[in-house]
């Protein structure tokens, strides 16, 4: 069986009936993170100039606009939530990859708005689309040098895959749908730092929407665009093996339970957050001031080492990217919030001036691994002559780390009020804590309006 039938197969035969328990309740977690951040974001101008346009395209719809008052089309909505998503980088990630929820949370509630779903046709199809992302992340050799920007590219299949099971494709539709696809996803690494980085994600969103929908219109593609010469795997990932292991696992193992998902703590790049975890653990500890650091080495990844890439940073999306900014800030204020990353904050000279003496180190002895490490080493040196080290392996958010159940709510509430009132941000955790239990999802759609 090919690789694109595999997945076709396993969309078809999903039931939430049959999900893992823990599956569903990870979901919901995902699905919580995903609203709070793109609320959150829908204020930043990236995600504000994609909404003037869906509002420009659409002038009517009935799939709600997050943040913004109004309704659109279906695929406009999924466009200008996905970006919103992003846009503040505060959105959880997956082990091999980046955002795998952020591109399929926007396009699911759009076209689940616009379709009339219940909440376990939502978990149903989110969870369809994960598992496919996820299992194709996992197929991939270290796909960590090739460029792409995975929630752009992966992403895009899982969105994919997650609309064509609110449409109940049947399984020609669905290889149909995935090698539209092959032909819509992209995002490369060089725009980091840009408004085009979320914008890859409201892509992505978008292409699952349409290529859902023009399946069901029978249009057509090669039903092995993913494995064919030619295909996404060799032209994106280089020929990487496909069509064994964890393609093979689908529906019989689930990430959501296996790996689960890592929440962000801090509102920029994800590589750096071990970095962060260790420089407050350092200042906390031995009380460690700006005004004594004589010098912080950080020595990372390979895959750390080519994306954090912003010395200093010009701008509040380079400030996401920049090691040096993120850990000068946190030693400064001693936390690294939304606060943070506006283009005055990353302007803030005693951050600047410290920023200057923290020097980012490639260490090939430091590996990710398939278990979600991202390892980072921070060594403060003080002008006194003491120093003081601290590794991380796992940050704060991961499964190995995991937040609270209130940490969790808190940094929903915190970013849903960045559009939304109070009653309507409360009233959202409780949709989502009983999501399966939904009949409609659209009063829940509706409280996201802002």
């Amino acid at each position: 069986m090919s690789v694109t039938a595999r997945i076709a197969r396993f969309v078809v035969e999903t039931r939430y009936e049959e999900i893992p328990s823990k599956a569903v309740e990870v979901g919901k977690t995902a699905f919580l993170d995903c609203l709070g951040v793109a609320l959150a974001g829908s204020k930043e101008a990236s995600a504000k100039i994609c909404a003037q346009i869906a509002r420009q395209e659409n002038a009517s719809g009935d799939a709600t606009v997050f943040g913004q008052g109004f309704k659109s089309s279906a695929l406009s909505a999924a466009f200008a939530n996905g970006t919103a998503a992003h846009a503040l980088d505060y959105d959880h990630s997956f082990t091999l990859m980046g955002q795998p929820t952020a591109p399929i949370v926007p396009a699911v509630l759009a076209f689940g708005e616009s379709l009339g779903a219940c909440g376990r046709q939502l978990l149903e199809a989110y969870v369809s689309g994960f598992e496919v992302t996820a299992k194709l992340a996992l197929s991939l050799r270290d796909s960590s040098q090739d460029g792409w920007h995975a929630p752009g590219t992966l992403g895009s299949f899982g969105a994919s895959a997650a609309c064509a099971k609110l449409l109940r494709l049947n399984s020609s539709e669905i290889e149909m749908a995935l090698g539209i696809t092959a032909s819509m996803a992209s995002g490369v690494v060089s725009n980091f730092g840009t408004m085009t980085k979320p914008l890859h994600v409201g892509l992505a969103a978008k292409n699952g929407v349409l290529a859902a929908k023009l399946a069901q219109s029978g249009y057509t593609a090669n039903a092995r665009a993913l494995e064919a010469g030619n295909g996404f795997y060799d032209m994106y990932y280089r020929s990487a093996p496909a069509g064994n292991g964890p393609l093979e696992q689908l529906g019989q193992s689930y990430e959501l339970v296996k790996n689960g998902i890592r929440i962000k703590a801090y509102p920029c790049g994800g590589l750096t957050h071990a970095a962060i975890d260790a420089a407050l653990d350092i200042r906390e500890k031995h009380h460690v001031t700006p005004e004594e650091v004589e010098a912080v080495d950080v020595d990372v990844s390979e895959h750390t080492y080519n994306r954090i890439v912003f010395k200093i940073p010009q701008t509040g999306l380079q400030g996401k990217f920049s090691m040096g900014y993120i850990l000068s800030r946190a030693l400064v204020d001693g936390r690294v919030g939304l606060d943070a990353f506006t283009d005055a904050a990353v302007r803030d000279p005693r951050v600047l001036e410290l920023a200057e003496r923290v020097n980012m180190r490639l260490d090939r002895s430091l590996k990710q691994s398939n278990e979600g490490s991202r390892p980072c080493r921070v060594l403060i040196r003080l002008k006194d002559g003491r120093s003081f080290s601290r590794q991380v392996e796992f940050a704060k958010g991961s499964p190995e780390v995991p937040l609270s159940p209130q940490e969790l709510r808190g940094k929903f509430s915190e970013c849903a009020r960045q559009a939304i009132d109070d009653k309507s941000t409360e009233r959202i955790l409780e949709y989502v804590e009983r999501l399966e239990t939904l009949k409609d999802i659209r009063p829940l759609c509706q409280l996201l309006l802002g």
